[in-house]
């Protein structure tokens, strides 16, 4: 009789550890969701995500991300894995076109020498229908073909809602790092087909040269989104 009690006793114990857990995940889970904010794996200083140059590898596998919902049926394939440490020289929300729903932002981004206060001053950059532009004085150091390789157009496709959140929050002159997929997309947007590729090298311009990004990973301050 005593050893059915102690089973008993130990069961129900077992019971209720089990629904402290489930309880305390399921509050913070929701509470996660709820204030959408970033999660922060570490403390971590974006320094140590430096590179000078976009670093870029083939992907070979012939897996794809499925994006549908009632007017959009969207597979987008990784052709390639892609990282950058760069910094914003220019943002552009838009709310136009199927594209919007998937690349809700563009960032133009410059890098390496690009970066160095000096060589902030004399160039502009805009954006507008989904391209960007820079124009710069005489004075500039650098020469166009340096500015064309180290700059570019990015339409950034976040993989979930916190990385979202990162785009809403990023700003112009904003130093960030992004990992992920460059992809080629190909799908159905109301009965109709619908295509978008990205561009697989630096060295391109016009029509094109942009880089559709599926971002998983970005590190804005010393925060890291995922």
């Amino acid at each position: 009789m005593q050893k059915t009690s102690d089973n008993l006793l130990n069961l129900f114990i077992f019971i209720f550890v089990l629904v402290i857990i489930y309880a305390t995940f399921f509050a913070n889970h929701n509470d996660s969701i709820k204030k959408n904010t970033a999660i922060t794996v570490e403390k971590v200083s974006l320094e140590q995500f430096k590179i000078d140059d976009p670093e870029q590898f083939p992907y070979w596998g012939k897996d794809f991300i499925h994006i549908r919902d009632q007017e959009t049926d969207l597979k987008l394939y990784p052709q390639a894995s892609y990282r950058i440490y760069a910094m914003v020289m220019g943002k552009t929300k838009y709310s136009w076109g199927w594209e919007s729903k998937i690349a809700p932002y563009d960032l133009a981004l410059a890098w390496n020498k690009l970066m160095l206060p000096e060589n902030q001053k004399g160039i502009i950059y805009s954006q507008g229908n989904r391209w960007y532009y820079y124009s710069y004085n005489e004075k500039f150091p650098l020469e166009s073909s340096y500015i064309s390789k180290h700059s570019s157009n990015h339409h950034i496709i976040p993989a979930n809602s916190t990385l979202r959140k990162a785009l809403d929050e990023v700003k112009t002159k904003d130093i960030i790092y992004m990992e992920g997929y460059l992809v080629y997309i190909k799908g159905k947007v109301k009965n109709g087909t619908v295509w978008w590729n990205s561009s697989l090298t630096r060295n391109d311009t016009g029509e094109g040269a942009c880089e559709v990004f599926y971002i998983k990973k970005a590190v804005l301050g010393d925060k890291v989104y995922k």
